[in-house]
């Protein structure tokens, strides 16, 4: 009875993964060229919005700081490695040595989480700047590589301590009150 069981299980997985592998199958595949990428459709209300808001904000945001040309979005990388890929003469030892020269060395990155609190921040007068600004769309980077997240979030904190801007730091939902404002722009 049981054998009969597992029988039936196997077969209705198989048959499942043969849907699944028909659908993989269907879809459309695109070259890594310009021409190959630009035929994807887009959705009509992105062809007319013209004009729309990228954040990226987290921790990170706390020292503001990378040598010229680089991005401080990448600050942890280059303070644990020490290094930067492909970029010219910078090492990433430049962010390392302003790091332990203005924080300290005992000073860890994941420090700034406890820094990063969103005084300022209030939804309704961003989304109303947004409007004014003639934004039609935000695009917040609610995760970035650092794992931080600006909304609650249990799965963040696998580090083995809070990892999220609702229990460090701003204390707030980010996300949702950004996506909840009166002026919010969907």
């Amino acid at each position: 009875m049981i054998e009969i069981k597992k029988r039936k299980v196997l077969v209705y997985l198989l048959a499942c993964l043969s849907v699944c592998m028909i659908s993989v199958q269907a879809q459309e595949h695109y070259k890594p060229t310009w021409k190959s990428l630009d035929s994807r459709p887009v959705a009509d209300w992105f062809q007319d919005a013209k004009f729309g808001i990228f954040i990226h904000w987290g921790p990170y945001s706390v020292p503001a700081w990378s040598p010229k040309g680089t991005y401080s979005e990448w600050y942890q990388y280059w303070l644990q490695e020490k290094t930067l890929f492909g970029n010219g003469s910078f090492t990433g030892k430049e962010v390392y040595n302003y790091h332990n020269k203005t924080y300290g060395e005992d000073f860890s990155y994941y420090d700034f989480g406890k820094k990063f609190k969103a005084d300022l921040f209030d939804a309704d007068e961003w989304t109303s700047l947004f409007k004014k600004a003639g934004a039609r769309y935000v695009v917040l980077t609610s995760k970035h590589h650092d794992g931080f997240t600006l909304w609650p979030s249990k799965e963040a904190n696998d580090r083995g301590f809070p990892w999220n801007s609702m229990e460090v730091g701003a204390k707030k939902d980010l996300v949702g009150e950004l996506s909840q404002s009166e002026n919010r722009l969907v």
